[in-house]
Order: structure tokens, then sequence, then C-alpha cells
């Protein structure tokens, strides 16, 4: 499910459940959270990005539509919310190397990471509203990445957006072919560790506290796992993937 390969001062962190569009449940949440703070002990840089044409799709929906008890759906909404406030926390910066579709909370992952380089063709969307739920780490952080209006826009449609879209917005940095993709990638690695591993960690630190607002990672995990374990949250879940197995 999850790949990892040094590569001189950056440890790459794959996504690799193509079969689900690398959707992730709750231990592929958790061994992606283990692998992050993992790479802050070995590199200067570590570097989330997916497999074929797919970055993330978010949560596995059909682990969430299969969960019975408030408790199962409170683990999953801690885990995913382990790793988005993990990227903003972690001790050096983090590239999100967006090789396809980023979708829920592989476009939050995108939101999070200090730096973010998409292929030409890559798309992003939140579409949590159409089964009933939404996206609160999206909520806080995307007003401040691209403003209230685009945020919203995003959250509120669920529509997505192509990466010059997402550039034009903020939400990423590049936007670039797919065959340079990791050479861009690499070109920010580089940079980066030509400066001390400590100033690079206070400057991320700083910005980061500057730009988060109210919301903590309990309020938030919370209000996902409150809105998930609703009855219309599931009765959307379940009618997304009625549609789904129709269609295939």
């Amino acid at each position: 499910m999850i790949e990892r390969s040094v590569r001189g001062d950056a440890v790459w962190i794959r996504l690799k459940r193509p079969e689900k569009m690398n959707a992730l449940h709750l231990e592929g949440w958790a061994d992606l959270s283990t692998e992050l703070e993992r790479a802050a002990d070995e590199a200067r840089v570590a570097v989330i990005t997916g497999t074929d044409r797919v970055f993330c799709a978010g949560d596995d929906i059909e682990t969430l539509a299969s969960m019975d008890s408030p408790e199962d759906v409170t683990k999953l909404a801690d885990r995913l919310y382990d790793v988005l406030f993990g990227i903003e926390e972690l001790s050096i910066p983090v590239i999100a190397a967006v090789n396809g579709l980023a979708y829920g909370g592989g476009c939050e992952m995108v939101a999070a990471a200090d730096l973010a380089v998409a292929v030409e063709d890559a798309a992003f969307a939140l579409p949590e509203t159409r089964i009933g739920a939404y996206p609160p780490f999206a909520a806080e952080r995307l007003q401040t990445i691209g403003g209230k209006k685009r945020g919203m826009e995003l959250i509120l449609t669920g529509e997505p957006i192509n990466a010059e879209t997402a550039a034009d917005w903020g939400l990423i940095n590049r936007v670039v072919p797919r065959s340079a993709l990791e050479e861009s990638v690499i070109e920010y690695v580089d940079t980066i560790a030509k400066s001390p591993k400590r100033s690079t960690q206070l400057a991320k630190q700083h910005a980061n506290s500057g730009e988060q607002s109210s919301g903590d990672r309990h309020t938030i995990a919370g209000a996902f796992a409150q809105i998930a374990r609703s009855k219309e949250c599931q009765r959307a879940t379940h009618a997304f993937l009625d549609k789904s197995t129709s269609e295939d």
C-alpha cells in the first residue's frame, strides 16, 4: 500500500493501492503517518506521491460505509487528521508530487503540504458534500491558501478543478509535463538541502503557525467523525457506492 525509497536528501513515500485509486483505510493512514515521522529522522525533505495517474482519492469509501460503530469512525477521522496535521507539523518540508487525481483527503494532503508540483492533467476536488459529509480541514486551510470564495467553490460544489486553476488559486506551486514531475521535485529538494536544517525547520514552523486558524486537530477530526456517523451521510455513502457499482 505504501512504498518508500531514499533518494539523495529526500524520502519518497509512494501511495500504491491502484485498485482503490490509492484511497486509504484506517491502517493505510496510520502507515502513512508512521512513514512521515520516520522520514523526518532520515532526510531533509519528505515527498508524497501516488501511482500511475492517481495521487490519492482520500478515504476508502467502502471502508467508511462499512463502519457501524462511532468508535470506528472516530478512529478513521483521527488517523486521517494525524496525517494532515502531521504534514504541517513535521520538522522537515513536505512536497506533494501530484501525479494525477487528488480528491478528498488527497486534495487535503496537497493543501497541507509545504510545496506541491502537479502534472498537467492532474485534477483536484473535495466531493465530501456529495456523500453527506464535508472536509473540515480544507474548510479551515483553503481560506488562507486561495481565499474564502475559491475554497467554498471547491467544498460546496464538489466539482474538480484542473492543475492550471489549482496553481492560479495557490493550491500548488508548479504545473509540469508528466515527464518532468520528478525532476521538478528534485530541484526543490536540492535547493532546500542547501540551507541548514534548523533554518528550514524554523521557517516552516513559523509560517504554519501564522497560517493556521482556531481549528485544532481534535475539533476538526471530531467534526468529521460526527457528520460521518450521521444517517444522512450513511445513506449518501451507500448511494454513492451503489451508483459506482452500477457504472462498472
